[in-house]
């Protein structure tokens, strides 16, 4: 008796002492995320803020029809970032500057918080499919992914899909290894619906999860008897993709459509109730089938401006030209997501994923456990060069459209590190349990140093990290490079000139909305020149990089100032010499 109290004590014990360490943990990731959020405005941000607040009105007076806005469609972002609107209130005294920076603080926030709150959901899904200590790694791994990261920090669409797409994935993987927990797959279809209402390229997905449902089936159904058991699967996989479309998208919140969406959520109760049975019956697939077509086409009809626009989106190359491997161009081709992988990518992601793999197919005989993690994290790598492939196809290309495949490759490389580790100890034979702790306390200092510590030290500006394997190469000669970082530097370095409210700043054409932010002069495009001479010009390396203005500058500026970030270039200040400068 005493020795089975001393037994649930120490269990009520480790408890409490994993609760702990996992709200350090949280704390920790929310330090980069939330410190700092006025820092450097990002392209589009403003527009996003616009969005959201747009869409805040129409659902707050009801015109739900208004809220059709953006062909993203960036339906989260909208929600998520104009929840602003809702809980906070502006003064009516303050300034339009501040209140620029308030609306862009709070939107930064929200999005900031709901993706530290899926980093959470997403590593209990990893410690579910693979254990606790693989999970710890890939929470340190999603937590301080360098891209992933940074796009956390803005009002954009990119960070939001990321995580619901990881979300989809990991709730698919965990249903197809425990066909008896639908609830699963079905909170897999709820996730893909909030994939694809935050960006239209979480659809690729589309392609992977009937393959994922098919490769994973039980040896029991590979006889091929169980074939409408599989489309009962992608059924409701698909039904609750489409019921969370028309309940987050107000543009559905109709009498019609509610209609529909009880119909459907109906239909869905009751494919649910067979998935268990050996087979469903012929005539309810076909009912379910066509309930789901009809839906679907008349929601397709609604929000049909916003498909058109994705189709436009696709195939038509950016309006600003990319620099990549030497070269000016709006499509920079197939190579430029492999060069963006290993360029944005930590030095260790991409070894440590393929060790990973190599580890788990070498050991695959040696337990079931082993095999079916080498059959998870396959089916991961498959999410990784589906998106590849799919987006490298498509005409427009920015290095944060490949954000999806960061965090799947970080939990793999997770996977890695652990098994690297568990090699370590049988390769050596090492037993001693003091070795052991001092293995892997050396492993995870070498962890933080290479992988985490050059990261953090980049706060805020995590967007000019790149892989310290380019460190010997002129990064700037490959692809482009900046996201904005610096240009609040340059604005705060001029605004303290003490004549700076009556300065006029010319800012090559990328760059002079973002300056203006924060300069407290007037600052003015470089391609719309003004009658007067400026006082200072300032030259932005993405600008330059693609040719619209030489980095010398267009007026014979003296070099006065330069803003580097993480042994880079990015922003020049040229003082122009024939005008009295106050130099502060």
């Amino acid at each position: 008796m005493l020795k089975q109290f001393h037994h649930t004590l120490l269990d009520h014990k480790k408890t409490v002492v994993w609760i702990l360490l996992g709200l350090c943990l949280f704390t920790v990731v929310n330090i980069p995320r939330l410190l700092s959020l006025d820092a450097h405005w990002s392209g589009d941000e403003m527009l996003w803020i616009n969005r959201s607040a747009e869409f805040a009105a129409a659902v707050d007076q009801g015109k739900f029809s208004e809220t059709v806005i953006a062909h993203h469609p960036g339906l989260m972002t909208m929600w998520i970032a104009g929840l602003r609107v809702f809980f906070i209130k502006l003064p009516l005294d303050i300034s339009v500057r501040a209140q620029w920076f308030i609306n862009l603080i709070l939107a930064r926030q929200f999005i900031g918080i709901f993706v530290w709150a899926g980093i959470g959901i997403a590593c209990l899904l990893v410690y579910r499919l693979f254990g606790k200590w693989k999970a710890l790694v890939s929470f340190a791994c999603l937590a301080f992914s360098p891209l992933f990261l940074a796009q956390t920090r803005r009002v954009h669409t990119d960070a939001l899909a990321t995580v619901f797409i990881l979300l989809t994935v990991l709730l698919l993987l965990l249903y197809c290894i425990n066909r008896q927990r639908v609830g699963y797959l079905l909170f897999s279809g709820i996730t893909f619906g909030l994939a694809v209402l935050s960006k239209s390229y979480a659809l690729i997905l589309l392609a992977w999860v009937p393959l994922c449902l098919f490769l994973f089936r039980p040896p029991s159904e590979k006889n091929g008897g169980h074939f409408s058991k599989y489309i009962t699967e992608i059924l409701c996989f698909l039904n609750c993709t489409l019921l969370t479309v028309l309940a987050v998208w107000p543009v559905f919140w109709t009498p019609f459509f509610g209609i529909l969406a009880l119909c459907l959520l109906g239909l869905t109760f009751v494919l649910h109730n067979t998935i268990k049975n050996e087979h469903c019956p012929f005539a309810l697939i076909a009912i379910a089938c066509a309930g789901l077509v009809l839906v679907g086409v008349r929601a397709t009809q609604t929000v049909w401006l916003v498909l058109d626009k994705v189709s436009w989106a696709i195939t038509t190359p950016h309006e600003i030209e990319h620099f990549f491997l030497g070269k000016v161009a709006n499509d920079p081709g197939w190579l430029f997501y492999p060069f963006v992988l290993t360029i944005k990518s930590t030095p260790l992601m991409l070894p440590l994923a393929c060790l990973g793999c190599f580890l788990l197919w070498k050991y695959r005989k040696n337990s079931v456990e082993t095999t079916q993690q080498l059959k998870l994290v396959l089916a991961l790598i498959s999410v990784f060069i589906l998106f590849t492939v799919c987006l490298s196809l498509t005409s427009k290309k920015f290095s944060r459209y490949l954000l999806p495949v960061f965090p799947i490759l970080e939990i793999v490389a997770a996977i890695g590190f652990v098994e690297f580790i568990r090699w370590c100890f049988e390769r050596f034979r090492i037993e001693t349990t003091a070795i052991k702790r001092a293995l892997v306390g050396f492993a995870c200092l070498c962890f933080f140093l290479i992988q985490v510590l050059p990261v953090l030290m980049l706060h805020p500006y995590y967007g000019t990290y790149y892989n310290l394997c380019w460190k010997v190469t002129d990064i700037t000669k490959i692809i482009t490079v900046g996201d904005a970082s610096g240009l609040d530097i340059a604005a705060n370095y001029l605004n303290q000139k003490s004549n700076a409210r009556r300065m006029q700043v010319q800012v090559s054409p990328l760059s002079s909305t973002l300056v203006r932010f924060y300069f407290h002069g007037h600052a003015y495009r470089a391609d719309r020149r003004i009658s007067q001479t400026p006082d200072y010009e300032i030259v932005y390396i993405r600008d330059s990089q693609v040719g619209r203005v030489p980095q010398t500058g267009t007026l014979n500026g003296e070099l006065e100032h330069v803003i580097t970030l993480n042994g880079i270039d990015h922003v020049w200040i040229y003082r122009i010499p024939n005008k009295k400068n106050a130099k502060g």
